[in-house]
Parts: structure tokens; sequence; C-alpha cells
């Protein structure tokens, strides 16, 4: 997949004709692959190249910024994601408040007209676009009779009879409901980052930790211990995860500490990534460290029945493999 980062740059790629799925895709879930897997098969139909064209940042860090949500992908593991649904073309594009000025419009002449040369643009049922949301689905469709393209409006995707929506697994994660995202994904829910020093607590009881550095504008689940998988150096190992506050200079942040099971080695300056799948209970204090040491040990034990039970082949392998920021189709996603 090609990846192009700069508007101005279309004009150098040859996109004669081109079916685009439009969205903001924090985290690619079902509902987004729905949208990105249509565009790619009406592409596939009428000889165009499937494209996807998304932003650099979620809208509201620029446009609220004090109500931007917490991000569920980063922009590399949206890169891949979105490549494993076979998107030739991702244009990630630069969201400032000079686009966010942009009529509807203006977006349509600029970016699907003359730029990407759209016959065709795939759309949620709920996509808004331009200047103070003012474009629609229907607006959308509108505009594109005029200007000579087909417009796709992709129904909701439902589990459990709830729509999947990426604020909707947002508010599964802050509950620590990690089984009903990974429902809404299509995937465990992950989080990825390099293994910092810690305060070497958890040596002292038999159980060393890692550390997971986490973008302040990442989400995390809520507090509480997990089993999980941690990806690092190559390998899949059960884990568990403990995701808490703990104190700094510039006040209180949420910190992820991991206990690999069966193996062993310094993992300093390693990136892991955790996939959490299940919940295994809240956060509790102890009276003492020989307690907390018990409660481990019972947490290991927990979490090794959980994750013997899961396999990855329970969700779709490509995605999976994407999500682990692995090759898909033997070429990696790169920047142009």
């Amino acid at each position: 997949m090609r990846v192009v980062q700069d508007l101005a740059q279309l004009d150098a790629i040859d996109v004669p004709r081109s079916v685009v799925a439009l969205g903001t895709f924090d985290g690619v879930h079902l509902g987004h692959q729905e949208i990105l897997r249509r565009c790619v098969v009406r592409a596939k139909r009428c000889g165009a190249r499937a494209v996807a064209f998304t932003f650099d940042k979620h809208p509201l860090q620029v446009i609220r910024p004090q109500l931007a949500p917490a991000l569920l992908t980063d922009t590399g593991d949206k890169l891949a994601l979105i490549e494993a649904t076979g998107v030739e073309l991702a244009v990630i594009a630069r969201f400032d408040e000079a686009f966010a000025r942009a009529t509807p419009e203006e977006f349509v002449r600029g970016v699907l007209v003359d730029g990407l040369r759209a016959t065709a643009a795939v759309v949620g049922f709920n996509y808004t676009f331009g200047w103070r949301a003012r474009g629609t689905a229907t607006v959308l469709a509108e505009l594109g009779q005029k200007y000579g393209f087909d417009v796709e409006i992709a129904q909701p995707v439902s589990v459990g009879g709830v729509p999947v929506g990426s604020t909707e697994i947002r508010a599964r994660l802050a509950r620590g409901d990690v089984a009903g995202a990974r429902a809404m994904l299509g995937r465990p829910f992950s989080v990825k980052g390099a293994v910092v020093p810690g305060e070497g607590r958890g040596r002292t009881l038999g159980y060393p930790t890692a550390n997971i550095g986490i973008g302040s504008t990442m989400a995390v689940p809520a507090r509480g211990v997990y089993a999980v998988l941690a990806e690092v150096r190559g390998g899949c190992f059960q884990a568990v995860a403990n995701v808490g506050v703990r104190p700094t200079f510039d006040g209180r942040v949420t910190g992820i500490e991991v206990f690999v099971m069966d193996f062993a080695g310094n993992l300093y300056g390693e990136t892991m990534r955790v996939s959490f799948i299940e919940r295994l209970r809240d956060e509790m204090r102890f009276s003492s460290p020989l307690a907390l040491a018990s409660q481990i040990a019972n947490d290991v034990k927990n979490a090794r029945k959980v994750l013997s039970s899961f396999h990855m082949g329970n969700t779709d392998d490509r995605t999976m493999a994407a999500a682990a920021g692995a090759s898909v189709n033997g070429d990696k996603t790169a920047p142009s």
C-alpha cells in the first residue's frame, strides 16, 4: 500500500480513477472495516484504485482540543490495519485550522474530484465533513450528483444489538470491558510502547515487570489487572498486566506494568505490544508485600487459564497480523 502524507503530492500520482473510503478510522473497527471492504470491492469491480482518505490526527484535537478523545490506534497501526483490508493507497491529510475551514464543496472539489478523480466514495451513515461538520453523507451524495461520482453509504454494523463505533469502544475500555471492545474491533485492543525503567518493586516480589511508556493521547483500559498477550523481540508471550496510576513530578499518570510469563532477560528499550484479552480483577491494596506476592501468583494462575483457551485464530488472522505491525501481502507499509 502506498501512503501519501501531503495533499500536494496527489498531482504527481497516477490515479486516473478511484473509489475513496472517507473517515477518521480511529480503531479501524468492524464498522470501518465494512466501509473499507466495500471500497475495495467496488474499486475492483470498476477497475479503479481503492483509496482510503483520513487524517494525521483526530479532527477534535484541532477544532475543540478539550473534547478530543483518547485514540484507539496510532497512525502506524491505523495504516497497517487499513492495508490489511486490501486498500491500495492511503492519503493521510494534515488536519489544521485551514483544512477545518474548508466548506463541504471545497473539500469535494479539491480532494475527491481534482485530486483523486473519484468515481465513487464510500462513507459511514454518520459521516460528517467540512466547516463545522456541515457536510453529511446526504450532502456528499448531493455533491456527488453535481460532480459526477457515486456515493455509497454503509449502514451501521452491530454487535449484540449495539452499533459499533469508536465512542462505544472507548466507553467499554473505560469500564474495563476489554472483551466487549475486542468484539467491536474484531481483534484484541492493544497498546504499544517502549519498556522504561520502573521502581523495581516487582522484582523484589519475584515477579519482575516491564513498565510500558504510553503516549498521553492514547486510550488505555480502566485501572485493574488483565490477562494479556505481550509481543516483544519477535515472540508472543502470555502475561499479566496491571493498569494503574502512579505519581510523577507533574502529577499522576496512568501506567502499565507487565509481568511476562516464561521469559527471562532485560527488556529496557525494547518495544512491546500488549493485547488485552480479559479483565481479571480490580486494583487492590494489600497489607504486606507477602500478601501482594500471593495475589500476583493467583493472578498468574488465572491468566494462564484464560490465555490457554484463547488463540489468535479467534480473530481475523490478517487483522491480527496488521495490528502487530506485520507485513501484509509481503510489503511493509511505508510513506511515499
